[in-house]
């Protein structure tokens, strides 16, 4: 009886968003017409009361799913729901965020005018003739190059070679490659023998929905590759593994920090394909030649850039104006953080493939918590389907805290408000400790034959793990 109450209240909670994701940003016209609000808000305000609902909701699926015990039918439920939130956002037009229009503008000068794009910015004037208000209007940064990398320009060549040309067409293809990254989640929880249901915490996350279907965000094609790197490997398919790899990271640079927890033994096998892969995406630029960059390294010295920096990353601005030190300073201690944490990965003992997993896990939320000079809310993207995985509370409910970081485009002097910051991170911070501190008492419970009997040791230390995250009690 339990277990059927449970399906239904996700089956409820299913229903609630559906109809919260159906009503395309129209919430605040309901609340207008019922005398909650007086007018209509901005649509970022628009966009907030919409997704608090949603993120209570999400909070709730995620807490039933991890009691409810028939994963096939719970699994089925999932999906058939995480298809019907995201149809309703293609159609509409992408106001948090422009940065799909830059990818639509960049793959047709690409082969309409055989321009290279990390050479010429779109307000030079051998481009003048392809302005147009669909897309040239809403491009930002117009006088400085691409800031992509080569594998996301080729894919962006690509898509406008197949017709597509305006953002609607460009989230429907990602629909496609967020089908490709469900199919490589359910086939990693296999290998590992973790419960499917746990693809809700991907499919059913409102930042990860609005980000990739309603902003459009190329993250969502970085999706695919980077869960084959991490399937491969568990396969032992170590080459693979490698190009995998190497294709994520030519479409966003950030998995390249993954090479950090590939195994010794391993790493020649990966960084062979890995470096084919990557310099061959960068062989169609090389005209570019000291320009193969783009905007990338102007984008971490303008301070223009700075957007949601976290609360560490402040303390240290304030540190370096208090001493008179250069703003640089900071990136350079934020680095060489950044670096001992993944040199200290990379050295840290494998005892199986599947600790590749929790290493991957550990990269990225090294990087998020040093990330500067922005930290923007589809940033996190990366993360989300790793908590499938490594499921943290933490990260999961930052998720949720992240949309409020876009509050600062309506203040007066565009300027992030300490207190939003405080209400994003102060909650990751403490979770993160509470965790890291629960995770070392399941180990130290752990008999020590266990701890390193390779595959044993990991699954006792997951399901301990996995308990205190959901307070799920034990199997007797």
């Amino acid at each position: 009886m339990i277990r059927i109450i449970r399906r239904h209240n996700l089956w409820l909670l299913g229903v609630l968003s559906a109809a919260l994701y159906g009503m395309n940003l129209r919430l605040a016209d309901a609340l207008i017409h019922v005398g909650i609000l007086d007018s209509m808000p901005a649509a970022i305000e628009s966009y907030l009361i919409q997704i608090v609902p949603l993120s209570l909701i999400y909070f709730l699926a995620v807490w039933i799913t991890a009691r409810v015990q028939d994963a096939g039918k719970s699994l089925m439920l999932i999906v058939l729901f995480a298809l019907l939130f995201r149809l309703p956002l293609i159609p509409l037009d992408p106001v948090l965020s422009s940065d799909v229009f830059r990818y639509l503008w960049e793959g047709k000068v690409q082969v309409v005018a055989e321009i290279n794009p990390y050479v010429v910015p779109p307000a030079d004037d051998r481009l003048t003739s392809f302005r147009d208000q669909a897309i040239y209007s809403h491009i930002n940064r117009k006088e400085a190059p691409t800031v992509y990398p080569a594998g996301a320009q080729l894919f962006f060549a690509l898509l406008y070679k197949v017709g597509v040309e305006s953002p609607q067409g460009f989230k429907a293809v990602a629909l496609a490659a967020d089908a490709l990254t469900l199919v490589l989640l359910l086939l990693i929880l296999k290998e590992l023998q973790l419960p499917p249901y746990r693809v809700i915490i991907y499919l059913w996350n409102p930042l990860l929905i609005y980000e990739f279907f309603w902003s459009g965000h190329v993250e969502s094609f970085m999706l695919p590759p980077l869960l084959g790197f991490l399937y491969f490997f568990l396969r032992g398919h170590v080459m693979a593994a490698g190009a995998a790899l190497g294709l994520a990271t030519a479409i966003k640079l950030v998995p390249l920090f993954l090479l950090a927890a590939v195994p010794r033994g391993k790493r020649l096998k990966t960084l062979i394909p890995f470096v084919l892969v990557v310099g061959f995406a960068y062989l169609f630029y090389a005209e570019a030649g000291r320009r193969i960059l783009g905007f990338l390294p102007t984008y971490f010295y303008d301070p223009y850039e700075i957007f949601n920096p976290g609360l560490v990353q402040l303390l240290l601005l304030w540190v370096a104006e208090l001493l008179s030190f250069p703003v640089s300073s900071v990136r350079s201690v934020l680095f060489a953080l950044l670096l001992g944490i993944l040199i200290m990965l990379s050295r840290r003992f494998a005892s199986s493939p599947a600790d590749i997993i929790e290493k991957s896990y550990a990269v990225f939320a090294g990087y998020l918590l040093l990330i500067y000079p922005a930290f923007h809310p589809w940033y996190l993207c990366m993360l989300v389907p790793l908590l499938c995985l490594v499921p943290s509370r933490a990260w999961i409910l930052f998720s949720l805290l992240l949309p409020f970081s876009y509050l600062k485009y309506l203040t007066d002097d565009g300027t992030m408000p300490l207190w939003i910051t405080a209400a994003e991170f102060v909650p990751l911070y403490l979770l993160l400790i509470w965790e890291r501190v629960s995770f070392a008492m399941a180990s130290t419970g752990t008999p020590a034959l266990a701890r390193h009997s390779g595959e044993i040791g990991k699954t006792l230390l997951r399901e301990s793990f996995e308990r205190r995250l959901f307070r799920k009690p034990a199997n007797p």
